[in-house]
């Protein structure tokens, strides 16, 4: 056994010395580690995800050319395609807010009133169809979405559930075009639904279903209600139902008792389910392509026309960083009032 009488400064400070090498040295094997273990992933995502994004913000400041091509000198940069996309020929900022404000106003006041004197741009017009079919979309699938993942939740036993969720999820092992599609085949002029409607007597013709707002909300409500019944389904399993019990024997009958009780408490998965179905509804392409009609352009069909048969791709970038921001929005809108839960 050694005294501490044995132990000299100079030991004492080379075994200091020593752990703190030795220290050193396994942070540097962790840093090295952490490297090896992160290149892959950061070169994946700033060669696939970060330059793209980079040059189409770029290209959002260029000009068009004569011939099609992407103008990036110093004379070209500019807010020209934001302005281009937000504020009429003439008019200033102000001006095309208030178009834009009046122009939205006009759908909700009765008989025909004319706020403005002028329309906002016709890409403003498609932003706000664009946002008018995500909240259509999701406020039918929470009306519709809710209900099953309340039953489920609540009344169905465990073995069962396992099954009916895997139900709601099978749909996701068919192609997204061959769902699209099917759609299209069930509302089309000769198709089950209309012919149905015939059957029963409720129409004496087959009516036109396809290629309208309602076609392009059914497609959008077929594709993303489950993503709406499952963080739902999530929040109200975890759920503590003797505080329902509770409400209820304090007076409350079992309406009072959902609306005070498990609908506040079950809010996270709901806006969780609002975020998932609302931020792909609004950028939809495929559905309003295949479902929809001249009336039905999203902002969705505008970005690929313009990077395809229009070839503006300054536009195009531009008015693909205006949907990114609207859904950086929704995502804030979900931090804020979900608190980031992951459910």
């Amino acid at each position: 056994m050694v005294d501490d009488s044995d132990t000299t400064p100079g030991q004492v400070t080379r075994a200091r010395n020593s752990f703190l090498r030795k220290a050193r040295a396994v942070r540097r094997h962790r840093l090295i580690g952490l490297i090896i273990n992160i290149t892959p992933s950061a070169f994946w995502l700033g060669v696939f995800f970060v330059v793209p994004l980079a040059v189409m913000f770029l290209y959002s400041f260029g000009s068009r050319g004569a011939f099609g091509e992407v103008l990036l000198g110093p004379e070209s940069l500019g807010l020209q395609q934001y302005r281009t996309f937000f504020i009429p020929e003439g008019a200033n900022v102000l001006q095309a807010a208030w178009y834009t404000i009046a122009w939205t106003l006009e759908w909700f006041i009765p008989g025909s009133v004319q706020l403005a004197s002028t329309d906002p741009t016709p890409y403003v017009q498609l932003t706000v169809r664009s946002i008018n079919y995500g909240i259509v979309t999701t406020v039918v699938c929470f009306l519709m979405g809710y209900p099953i993942a309340y039953y489920l939740a609540r009344y169905i036993p465990t073995r069962r559930r396992n099954l009916l969720l895997a139900l709601i999820v099978l749909p996701y092992w068919a192609s997204y075009l061959v769902r699209v599609y099917a759609i299209q085949l069930l509302l089309s002029q000769n198709g089950l639904i209309p012919s149905l409607l015939v059957t029963l007597g409720l129409t004496e013709t087959a009516p036109q279903l396809l290629f309208r707002d309602f076609s392009v909300i059914v497609g959008l409500v077929y594709i993303w209600l489950p993503f709406m019944v499952l963080p739902v389904y999530s929040s109200i399993e975890n759920l503590d139902f003797t505080l329902h019990e509770a409400a209820m024997d304090l007076g409350g009958d079992r309406v009072d008792a959902f609306l005070q009780v498990t609908l506040p408490l079950s809010m996270p998965g709901v806006v969780a389910g609002s975020v998932l179905v609302f931020i792909p509804s609004v950028g939809a392409f495929v559905i309003p392509e295949l479902l929809g009609g001249p009336s039905t352009v999203t902002i969705g069909k505008f970005i690929a026309s313009q990077f395809g048969a229009a070839g503006n791709w300054p536009l195009g970038a531009a008015a693909s960083f205006i949907l990114m921001f609207i859904m950086l929005l929704s995502i804030g809108f979900y931090q804020r009032y979900a608190g980031g839960e992951m459910l």
